[in-house]
């Protein structure tokens, strides 16, 4: 058992391990997030010819920034409000600050229609490293604003305590299965997830279907949650959040750092093969 929390009020803590999220507006100071996002459009600039100010040279970039990933401005993303909701969620002692803030991210705006996607469903940490506790985190931080249909990260709420007993269900033989067939076998064990990965007849109003409201799942509740919000917000997700990428609709660019797993040291134990997961 955790001990008393610090940073998060108890109900945060509850919301985050029955949704497997929560939201921390103003985790890190707006004024050094700004500072990021003008290193960042710098980047653009020298490296891409991307500049802030001409939009026709805005264009998709396929590599992450790879300046603003290992910049000592970072640094400032790690607050005392930030170790706080990490302590709360992992324990105190039990994790390390990280090297980086994870990937850094930048989607420009195109036209078209935005929908919740079919396609690019998964999750970036093996649920058998999360049995006995949570020994990891999905942190995503706002660099920029960014709005709604503006290509913030999709997850569904709900999907670590649905995939925990999902995979409670498989026999030793399936856990031990390769990532790919343990997606697959997941995506297919509900008509609402079948439907929401395409792998049955799409409602006509996927927007409706998946997002306007909670869907029951085996007494979990599910449902698509778009993350979006202003620089220096933070979302920690439980590390086997099931998301995925969305359309950006609309008129400025994505910009936000994932940390797709930010590890305590048994989970880096276990990662490293140290422990093997049971």
């Amino acid at each position: 058992m955790l001990p008393i929390p610090t940073t998060l009020s108890t109900t945060e803590i509850e919301s985050f391990h029955d949704d497997g999220y929560v939201i921390v507006r103003g985790a890190f100071a707006l004024d050094d997030a700004l500072a990021m996002r003008a290193e960042w459009w710098s980047e653009l600039a020298d490296v891409h010819g991307i500049l802030r100010e001409d939009r026709a040279t805005w264009r998709r970039l396929l590599p992450d920034l790879r300046r603003a990933k290992v910049s000592p401005i970072q640094r400032a993303i790690e607050t005392a409000r930030v170790r706080g909701v990490i302590d709360d969620l992992l324990g105190p002692g039990t994790w390390r600050p990280p090297k980086d803030w994870g990937r850094t991210i930048v989607t420009f705006p195109e036209a078209g229609d935005w929908d919740v996607s079919t396609e690019g469903w998964h999750w970036d940490s093996p649920g058998a490293w999360h049995r006995d506790a949570v020994n990891g985190l999905f942190v995503v931080s706002f660099v920029g604003s960014i709005a709604p249909r503006s290509g913030g990260t999709l997850i569904l709420s709900g999907s670590p305590r649905l995939l925990a007993r999902h995979e409670a269900r498989l026999t030793p033989d399936e856990q031990r299965a390769d990532f790919r067939t343990q997606k697959d076998r997941f995506h297919g064990s509900h008509p609402w997830l079948k439907a929401l990965t395409g792998k049955a007849a799409s409602p006509s109003d996927r927007v409706a279907a998946f997002m306007a409201g909670e869907t029951d799942i085996d007494g979990v509740a599910a449902r698509v949650v778009e993350l979006t919000g202003e620089p220096g917000d933070m979302v920690f997700c439980h590390p086997t959040i099931a998301h995925s990428a969305s359309p950006n609709r609309g008129a400025d660019p994505r910009m936000m750092r994932i940390k797709q797993q930010l590890m305590t040291d048994a989970g880096l134990a276990l990662a490293n093969r140290a422990v093997p997961p049971r």
